[in-house]
């Protein structure tokens, strides 16, 4: 198989996840997986559609997959961060979050799910903080998309 046929295998299963129609959207990324394991943003999917299964240990297996084949990306640190929220464990998460940060110093629902831990911890000042820098990078974003959308 192509390529070009392992990307229409994925596209479709995005489509199904924007529908909700999880399962169907599962079997699509376990094709593209099974054609090349190291897919990561199949990988991100599928763990995606764990998640909303509350399948967290699954969910995480693919993530950690996902990161030690692309250590770069922030999305898959943030996403992993919702998995060990779910879990309850707000020290990891509150690492990941700032690990996708780190990554991506302009990411907005990073910030926000920071404020969101640190507020479950009762660091309400530190929370507005994050709150604060959620707000900032979320108007920098919309002013850099103004300077290129004409």
């Amino acid at each position: 198989m192509s390529q070009v046929d392992i990307e229409d295998l994925f596209l479709e299963g995005a489509k199904l996840i924007t529908l909700k129609r999880f399962d169907e959207a599962l079997e699509y990324f376990e094709k593209v997986l099974a054609l090349d394991p190291n897919h990561i943003k199949a990988l991100e999917a599928r763990a995606v559609i764990y998640l909303q299964k509350d399948q967290l240990d699954l969910a995480e297996k693919d993530l950690e997959r996902a990161i030690s084949l692309e250590p770069e990306n922030p999305r898959l640190y943030f996403r992993l961060g919702q998995i060990y929220y779910k879990k309850k464990d707000l020290d990891k998460a509150l690492e990941l979050f700032t690990q996708a940060i780190d990554l991506e110093p302009v990411y907005p629902a990073a910030y926000m799910a920071r404020s969101q831990i640190l507020r479950e911890k009762g660091l309400e000042e530190a929370a507005d903080l994050e709150l604060d820098k959620a707000v900032k990078v979320q108007r920098e974003l919309a002013k850099a998309r103004k300077v290129v959308d004409f």
